[in-house]
């Protein structure tokens, strides 16, 4: 009987301690996924708000710079239940896949960040209307044998990260190229915010590449003698990283604020930070 009496009271005690167990386990889900809706909601704010900001810099017509107001970082800062940051970059920086010509620019640029210069050809020949394979590219015959087979747009790209499916290509290429190209519609290149290895692809002139360097952080660098530039990109790159409780979230926006009616045209999560 004792012994039939304890071995009950074990199974009872087991059973208790599932249950609670289980409980707690409902409760974390359920808090996670409350966390998880609000930092979305979060970032989502935040993004429409410094899309908003950009709207309305936009209609001052302040020439973009790295002085800029918009180019200061918004340090973490207590928003409801958690917290946000949010960056912002001028997509005009940056070399766009898509403008006309690119090739040429985009081979010194892989060449300057220690990348395979032949993607420049693989590009091509996955964004032009024909068939003629470049001699480091590649054309529909080469991607049907691809293992899974691809089919070229021959078209302009859709994404940075679609050079992943170019020959000779992959996600780390991808990667380190990603900070310093666009396919956001940016034809023309500022000199004001764009970073050295940038300049000095589009110039193809170190020198003139150091002096432009060091009158940007004096004054305004025109657009006079250089090749075609601008001083106000159309498109802007918001990057926002928001936490709430145990959630993390990061995600960048391309925002169109050339007037006063800015939209969000691009949208991509990244992988959250630990």
């Amino acid at each position: 009987m004792l012994l039939g009496a304890v071995a009950a009271l074990g199974a009872l005690v087991l059973v208790a301690t599932g249950l609670a167990t289980t409980a707690a386990v409902d409760r974390r889900r359920t808090a996670d996924a409350v966390e998880s809706l609000q930092a979305d909601a979060l970032a989502r704010s935040a993004v429409v708000t410094a899309a908003v900001l950009l709207g309305e810099q936009a209609l001052t017509n302040e020439p973009d710079s790295l002085r800029a107001t918009w180019a200061r970082p918004v340090t973490r800062q207590d928003i409801g239940p958690g917290w946000v940051e949010v960056t912002v970059e001028d997509e005009a920086r940056r070399l766009d896949l898509n403008a006309p010509g690119v090739e040429t620019v985009l081979g010194r640029l892989l060449r300057r960040l220690g990348l395979d210069p032949d993607l420049a050809d693989a590009l091509a020949d996955w964004t032009d209307r024909d068939d003629i394979e470049r001699p480091h590219g590649a054309e529909r015959d080469w991607y049907r044998r691809h293992a899974p087979p691809l089919v070229p747009p021959n078209g302009p790209l859709g994404s940075v990260g679609e050079l992943a499916f170019l020959r000779g290509a992959d996600a780390r290429t991808v990667e380190r190229l990603r900070p310093f190209v666009t396919v956001a519609g940016e034809p023309r290149l500022n000199p004001n915010t764009a970073p050295p290895e940038v300049l000095e692809a589009w110039l193809d002139d170190p020198q003139r590449t150091g002096d432009i360097l060091t009158r940007r952080t004096q004054e305004l660098v025109t657009c006079d003698d250089l090749p075609p530039c601008t001083t106000r990109a159309q498109h802007y790159l918001v990057r926002a990283t928001v936490g709430v409780g145990r959630v993390r979230r990061r995600v960048e926006a391309v925002v169109w604020a050339s007037g006063g009616d800015p939209r969000v045209t691009g949208w991509r999560q990244v992988e959250s930070p630990s």
